[in-house]
């Protein structure tokens, strides 16, 4: 009941008050950081949750918090859904996004438009749950002006891939596509 709760109030939050994501964060930080938290929990579970950062910082804007959030409502629900004995990997790209991989149930292709919709359960699912994990992460992403989606992983399973804007560091542009010439 007390995370039933906390979800329905984050859910309000994020409707009511315009989250900041003006801070420059290392996205490599943020992930290890929620792996290493929740690492006791998933072991506990016997399913191991596994990070695998770039070697460079991973810069983006956003909010530090929210995207823990995020990352950490994706890795509850691999380490929920995925198979017994089976690692969960939460794996950062250079290119300004995370992903979280399972070896979970596959999820039909025409029922994933409506994962991150409010109350949203799968057919037949009878894990605990208000189905309102992957509707906070969807709006944490719309938030960051990033995006989400969801892929099949080879061997079993779902890939869950949050993309987000590399933040530019201040006096380096990028370049232009036509090469600098005006």
């Amino acid at each position: 009941m007390n995370r039933l709760v906390d979800q329905l109030l984050r859910v309000a939050r994020l409707d009511a008050v315009a989250l900041d994501v003006s801070d420059r964060l290392d996205l490599n930080e943020v992930a290890a950081e929620v792996v290493g938290s929740m690492a006791p929990w998933s072991l506990a579970r016997k399913k191991p949750v596994a990070f695998h950062g770039e070697n460079m910082p991973v810069v983006i804007k956003g909010n530090r918090y929210a995207i823990g959030d995020a990352i950490r409502n994706l890795v509850e629900n691999a380490v929920t859904h995925t198979a017994s004995e089976s690692e969960v990997a939460v794996s950062t790209y250079a290119n300004g996004s995370t992903s979280i991989a399972d070896r979970g149930p596959w999820i039909p292709p025409e029922q994933r438009d409506h994962m991150f919709e409010r109350f949203w359960r799968g057919k037949g699912t009878s894990s605990p749950g208000a189905g309102l994990g992957l509707a906070i992460v969807a709006e944490i992403m719309k938030a960051h002006h990033g995006s989400i989606s969801v892929d099949d992983n080879p061997g079993g399973g779902m890939v869950f891939t949050l993309r987000f804007g590399l933040d530019e560091p201040s006096g380096i542009k990028k370049p232009r596509g036509d090469g600098g010439a005006k």
